[in-house]
């Protein structure tokens, strides 16, 4: 500003920057992904004690400067489809998630590494031990199951749903953060619409989240996605599809509008749905997932004799072609078994 003095020239006053260190970290020029609609916007951010503590024009300096122009900043990412429950105990560093950016994630998909009752110490040990991540996790349906019914491919009676739902209030009362399902693996597969609404309501007393590894995602994605919306809007639960795709080539740009449509309709009458993307060609499964859902029944043990068996290996080979009740054929899904490598 100017300033006018009596009997002499003007004389500029300027403000002197302060030079005191006001932040841990300032992170300036970067293309900064805010979440707030625009694609970036260009700031700084500046971060003390491990929290961001101004976004914009950061005028103060931090203790470490970075220079992240022509780069994006984002916030730590979070993986709502994260494996590591059972790894986490053993390496509580996580570097593989930390590398790509995860900060935080949601572990469950196949359930907890524990039984409902064993959560609280579980997530004990985790803080006890220490890991580098926020962590949470869901609880499967299967969990629930499997604790009453074993491997069996039957409905469970009036008791015995009345037992799997008791464990399921344990398990959201003992700190899961709702219900999964993957409906394409045995015992999971042997569970219907009906069965999945009545343990979830329980979940949804505890306002949890149903979470689907759908019944199939090929040629059948579109009615998969209508049944867990079911699930959800019958049962009082917001919904989130996993890793949401097209395994089938011949419906690739054709299905997935589809898909679209049905869950915007079922957003436009109230229901909290929601996926996480798959966005490449390829994909990652057990080899059991190419055996039809049948002949696991009974675990393992069963699984082997059946396939001992030339008259079952013969019915394997048909199902191939033919397709079986209740099963997503990831060989067709593939292309055939030329689409498919062991590893």
């Amino acid at each position: 500003a100017w300033t006018p003095h009596p009997g002499a020239a003007p004389v500029r006053v300027r403000a002197v920057p302060r030079v005191a260190t006001e932040y841990d970290v300032v992170i300036r020029n970067g293309r900064v992904l805010d979440g707030a609609g625009n694609p970036w916007i260009l700031a700084d951010v500046a971060i003390t004690n491990g929290r961001f503590a101004e976004i914009g024009r950061v005028e103060a300096r931090g203790r470490t400067e970075i220079d992240a122009r022509g780069k994006y900043v984002s916030r730590g990412w979070i993986d709502v489809m994260d494996q590591s429950g059972s790894v986490l105990p053993r390496s509580g560093l996580a570097e593989n998630k930390l590398r790509m950016g995860v900060t935080t994630a949601i572990g469950g998909e196949g359930g907890t590494p524990v039984p409902a009752s064993g959560i609280p110490e579980y997530f004990a040990t985790l803080e006890r031990q220490g890991i580098s991540i926020n962590f949470g996790t869901y609880f499967s349906q299967t969990q629930t199951r499997v604790a009453v019914l074993g491997r069996q491919a039957r409905a469970p009676t009036g008791d015995e749903l009345a037992r799997m739902r008791a464990i399921m209030d344990t398990a959201m009362r003992n700190g899961a953060m709702g219900m999964t399902t993957a409906l394409i693996y045995p015992p999971s597969s042997y569970t219907t619409t009906d069965e999945l609404v009545e343990v979830g309501r329980t979940a949804a007393q505890y306002g949890g989240i149903y979470a689907s590894h759908i019944r199939g995602e090929g040629k059948e994605v579109v009615q998969a996605v209508r049944e867990a919306i079911e699930v959800g809007e019958r049962a009082g639960m917001p919904v989130e599809i996993f890793h949401l795709k097209v395994a089938y080539r011949p419906g690739w740009g054709i299905l997935m509008d589809s898909v679209r449509q049905v869950i915007e309709a079922a957003r436009g009458r109230g229901v909290d749905v929601a996926a996480d993307m798959y966005v490449y060609t390829a994909g990652g499964t057990g080899l059991e997932a190419t055996i039809p859902s049948w002949a696991h029944e009974g675990g393992s043990d069963s699984l082997r004799a059946r396939l001992a068996r030339p008259d079952v290996r013969a019915r394997l080979k048909r199902e191939l072609e033919t397709g079986s009740p209740g099963w997503w054929n990831i060989v067709e899904a593939a292309g055939g078994w030329e689409g498919i490598v062991l590893v």
